[in-house]
């Protein structure tokens, strides 16, 4: 039918969420995008979230795995159903407003070179950004744009580096051409991973702010838990190991054996993790030859230059970004 609008499919995944099911699937139902399908993925839960979703919300599909296999797993599950021309990743401890859809299909359907659209992601209950798209740093690690920042900035659509996975479109032809999550890093940092691998097979990611989105900020795993502080460890390194061309890694040397440092003194002697660092850091080792394997898959595909890759990147010294991290050191 002319005119018709493409499915979109809306996957979520669910760990113990009952609680913030209800929410969440009520902002997504209540979109004015009509043409959607909602897949939740319940991975593994134990508080009864599947049994809730069988009685409250029978239309939703649901997919039960039978353990936790983490984020990305559960995610590449749900997409194994997904029949939409996008898909959007969505948090079960996050709502969207009525919309986020709208918009965000109609910033994919103006510019077929995005591959991935990012939301404005609001920090639930306060008038702050958790997220306004994900950027990548000089010492070669992810962050998040805008975190902590009054809402009412970070209003102007452009291009950025990624997106968060808690919130975030992804164009289905690009996922079949580079494949969508890594299920080796189970939690956190996937996202960046995945945005790496978009920038480098020549992919854009498109901020938009009019795609706003309420996140309970880690209501799942907590925000210095040791399994964040584990798999953020281990999974920044994964992420370099995979996708950073060896010419802009040699360039950020310095930037990343700085923030190495730091990242040592902060989790290691500040917050008395030195047990944890170091067991997250031989994980790496581990995995190393693995990791491997895939970048070499991923560098033969590559189709961006060292320096069109760089050009998107934040150096430490930029003023925005060394005075968020100051700052988030010296709150935690």
């Amino acid at each position: 039918m002319p005119g018709h609008l493409p499915l979109i499919s809306i996957i979520i995944v669910n760990y113990n969420g009952e609680g913030l099911l209800q929410s969440c699937l009520e902002s997504v139902y209540a979109q004015h995008y009509a043409d959607i399908e909602v897949i939740v993925v319940d991975n593994g839960s134990r508080d009864g979230s599947a049994e809730y979703l069988k009685e409250h919300f029978p239309h939703v599909f649901t997919l039960s795995l039978a353990k936790n296999v983490g984020f990305p797993a559960a995610n590449n599950e749900g997409l194994r159903y997904a029949r939409g021309a996008y898909i959007l990743l969505l948090n079960n401890d996050a709502e969207v407003s009525k919309d986020c859809i709208t918009n965000l299909h109609a910033a994919m359907e103006a510019d077929p070179t995005a591959g991935i659209c990012a939301t404005k992601i609001l920090v639930a209950g306060r008038d702050l950004i958790d997220s306004a798209g994900d950027g990548f740093s000089s010492n070669l690690k992810g962050f998040k744009r805008g975190e902590g920042k009054p809402a009412h900035l970070y209003n102007g659509s452009e291009y950025v580096f990624g997106a968060c996975a808690g919130a975030a479109m992804y164009r289905k032809k690009m996922i079949e051409e580079i494949g969508f999550l890594d299920d080796d890093f189970f939690l956190i940092y996937e996202d960046t991973d995945f945005n790496l691998r978009a920038q480098l097979a020549g992919w854009k990611v498109r901020y938009v702010p009019s795609a706003r989105v309420h996140h309970k900020v880690r209501s799942t795993i907590g925000d210095m838990s040791d399994i964040a502080i584990f798999y953020s460890l281990r999974n920044s390194e994964l992420a370099r190991i995979k996708n950073v061309p060896c010419g802009i890694f040699v360039r950020c040397l310095p930037s990343y054996f700085l923030a190495t440092f730091l990242e040592f003194l902060y989790f290691g002697i500040r917050h008395r993790k030195l047990m944890l660092f170091l067991r997250a850091k031989l994980e790496v080792l581990r995995l190393l030859p693995k990791m491997l394997k895939k970048r070499r898959a991923i560098m033969l595909t590559r189709k961006v230059s060292n320096g069109d890759l760089y050009s998107l990147m934040t150096s430490i010294v930029n003023r925005e970004f060394f005075s968020a991290k100051i700052s988030k050191f010296l709150r935690r």
